[in-house]
């Protein structure tokens, strides 16, 4: 199930003292388009905790489950359904994050997809082999077949020399310059839909992700394996 966010939500209905989700622009889960979904919901199949909901994609036109999670708190009234659509991609967690990424290699794809197989397996040692492998793609991806033989130390040390870590930053700053729409939206100087207050959510949770979280979250684990061995 992949969640979908009140910013993606175009239109409610109202269901008892809850707003329900009526209409909705997501990724289909079958043609991998953004695309609108008007939501059926089956209300004899509701319960306290939420009920189902079917819809067929505007571009491919294949038909797509949707659950409406519904608050069963009294003192909640007037507040909005949470929505998650049944994706069978989303179910395999990190591997969702690279499937279907044009920009990344297939064989990293497959490595990685190797790798989460053989860990859920708790084969450790067939772990560690696709781990390096999946280590080796990335740098390759990076640094090409120049540095194919050298040690993953080597060719750790070269991966700055091959890949602009700082572009994403300068990219931001493109995009909040003066008389720019982003900034005109920014500077509450130009209207903001539903799908653009998405946008501008996930944005943040990128930055604050690439900034904060990513950098902490490999210093710990590297601290952590120091320790065990």
């Amino acid at each position: 199930m992949r969640e979908i966010l009140p910013g993606s939500v175009v239109s409610y209905i109202q269901y008892g003292y809850q707003k329900v989700p009526k209409k909705v622009k997501s990724r289909c889960p079958n043609c991998s388009k953004v695309s609108e979904f008007i939501l059926k919901a089956n209300f004899y199949q509701v319960n306290k905790t939420g009920l189902f909901a079917e819809s067929n994609c505007s571009e491919c036109k294949k038909p797509a489950i949707f659950v409406i999670m519904l608050n069963d708190d009294s003192g909640s009234r007037g507040e909005e359904a949470g929505l998650y659509i049944y994706d069978p991609l989303a179910t395999n967690g990190p591997l969702d994050q690279i499937q279907g990424n044009k920009r990344i290699p297939q064989d990293l794809v497959r490595s990685f997809r190797s790798a989460l197989n053989v860990s859920q397996s708790k084969d450790n040692s067939a772990t560690a082999v696709m781990s390096k492998r999946v280590l080796e793609s990335v740098l390759k991806n990076f640094n090409g077949d120049k540095t194919v033989g050298q040690s993953l130390a080597e060719q750790f040390d070269q991966l700055p020399d091959n890949v602009d870590l700082s572009k994403p930053i300068q990219a931001l700053s493109h995009l909040v310059s003066p008389n720019t729409p982003f900034n005109e939206m920014l500077e509450l100087e130009r209207d903001i839909d539903d799908e653009t207050a998405g946008l501008l959510i996930e944005l943040l949770e990128g930055l604050i992700e690439y900034l904060y979280v990513l950098p902490e979250k490999i210093e710990s684990l590297q601290e952590r394996i120091e320790k065990k061995y």
